[in-house]
């Protein structure tokens, strides 16, 4: 290989490793920014969950309520059908009991579903964390991949100029030249 080679090749050599860490770092970077959009889409996800949960709970726990309202009704009937007065006594103390086990019972439909909700606006948050974590990974390979590509550059630049100095001038034995001293 002729001398003359020697510095296109060095600074061939160094553009090629410099442009490929900057694209390694834009890659990254959009990876990043994929990953963060994911994330996103899923966090509206677990947002549109959360709500289905509490409009089913409140739905539920208003269909219980109906069938608690008939059972109290029925309950009513039953009693004045047997003559008994329903507002006093031991048959008002029951129907009041049916009444407060019922909501009891209605309050924790809407409690699980509530927590349900809920459990899924926390998943949303931590998904939104992923995608911010996933931004900052891009960002941060990408400035990294920069700083690896300027000190390629400096490298790259730094042997060409070496070899410049100590290429041999125009006709003399290249075999003089010392390889080690790109090293």
């Amino acid at each position: 290989m002729g001398a003359s080679l020697i510095i296109p090749l060095i600074i061939a050599g160094t553009a090629v490793s410099v442009v490929g860490q900057i694209s390694q770092g834009i890659a990254a970077k959009k990876a990043g920014q994929a990953q963060a959009a994911i994330a996103e889409h899923n966090a509206k996800l677990k947002e549109r969950q959360a709500e289905a949960a509490r409009e089913q709970a409140r739905e539920e726990a208003d269909r219980f309520k109906e069938r608690g309202e008939r059972l109290q009704g029925k309950q009513k009937v039953a009693l004045a059908k047997g003559g008994v007065l329903a507002e006093t006594g031991t048959p008002a103390l029951v129907l009041e009991e049916t009444a407060q086990n019922l909501e009891d019972d209605r309050l924790a439909i809407l409690r699980e579903g509530f927590l349900r909700g809920s459990f899924a606006e926390s998943e949303a948050e931590g998904l939104r964390a992923q995608g911010r974590a996933a931004i900052t990974r891009g960002k941060n390979a990408q400035i990294g991949s920069f700083l690896g590509a300027g000190g390629t550059l400096l490298t790259g630049l730094g042997a060409a100029g070496y070899a410049a100095y100590s290429l041999p001038a125009k006709g003399s034995n290249l075999s003089t030249l010392q390889v080690s001293k790109f090293n």
